[in-house]
């Protein structure tokens, strides 16, 4: 019984590290950003609606009178994160999205040890490499991570400040505490205000679907579903780069890390590329558009944005 017990605690330990590490992935943004990558906006729209079809349609013929739990529920399915769903598969595997992606031993992160970052330290040197790769959206460099944040922990954010009413700064530290915690300081010593940009994007996604509150940055692209008949229908075609901005890239809108040894050991590497390449790689690379986004969010920056690399 203890050879048993011990086996399945092992087998659990090994799930959790593995679940963890999966949701804990970084990006280089900083190799390879000046090589042109055709924009993948269009080909990310034409599946996604297609694929909001397939769930309406599987929504209708599951459930009666317009049900909203089942329609979030349906969507959740596929539409979440690059273990569940085909949404985040598409955008991580397709050959429809161009992607630019390094080894962790060649990005920024390549000179961390275990004792830095057990994900990018050890992780992803001896077991499986985890690191995203950066794509183009509209002329905005982001990484394959962010819109497992977007869809992920961004249905987090929308349902618990439109139907259980917490406050803005409440939800929105959901996504600070992961970063300062387990999924981020604690796994990765990346503290990514990029991912935390796109969680509150995503709560605006998961609003726009219905459109039944207004938005928080006051810009509403729904609904895209309405109810006529009984039966959900399509109303609007999603356009995920309406969510997407300067905000996400993370050589814009700078990171944090856990320790001092850390970040000296990033910018290493980003005055090496800079001597190689002869550009700027500075975070934040276009101080200008940090403005801008800035401006976007207004009250909101303090949470979501960053301009200054450095130490939590």
């Amino acid at each position: 019984m203890k050879i048993i017990t011990t086996f399945f605690l092992s087998f659990l330990i090994s799930r959790l590290l593995v679940s963890t590490i999966a949701f804990t992935s970084e990006v280089d943004s900083y190799h390879s950003r000046l090589e042109g990558i055709k924009d993948s906006s269009e080909a990310i729209n034409q599946f996604s609606n297609k694929l909001f079809n397939q769930v309406l349609e599987k929504t209708n013929k599951n459930s009666q009178n317009c049900n909203e739990v089942s329609l979030f529920h349906y969507l959740r399915k596929e539409f979440h994160n690059g273990l569940q769903g085909h949404f985040n598969k598409f955008i991580s595997t397709s050959d429809e999205v161009e992607r630019i992606k390094i080894s962790t031993a060649d990005s920024i992160y390549g000179s961390l040890t275990p004792k830095d970052s057990i994900v990018l330290g050890f992780y992803s040197k001896y077991i499986t490499d985890p690191l995203a790769s950066a794509i183009n959206i509209r002329g905005h460099f982001v990484g394959t991570d962010k819109f497992e944040h977007f869809t992920g922990t961004g249905f987090r954010y929308f349902r618990n400040y439109y139907y259980k009413h917490l406050s803005i700064d409440e939800v929105v530290n959901i996504g600070t505490k992961a970063e300062n915690g387990i999924m981020g300081a604690y796994t990765t010593g990346v503290i990514s205000y990029g991912d935390m940009a796109a969680e509150f994007n995503g709560m605006r996604f998961w609003n726009n679907v219905l459109a039944k509150n207004p938005d928080v940055l006051g810009e509403t692209f729904g609904p895209y579903v309405i109810c006529k008949n009984n039966q959900w229908v399509k109303n609007k075609e999603i356009d995920f780069s309406q969510f997407v901005d300067d905000s996400w890239d993370e050589g814009i809108n700078c990171s944090k890390f856990r320790t001092d040894k850390i970040f000296q050991k990033v910018m290493f590497r980003i005055k090496r590329l800079e001597n190689l390449t002869n550009s700027n790689f500075t975070c934040p690379i276009k101080p200008n558009s940090l403005k801008s986004i800035r401006i976007k969010y207004g009250i909101f920056s303090q949470n979501l944005l960053n301009a200054q690399w450095g130490i939590q």
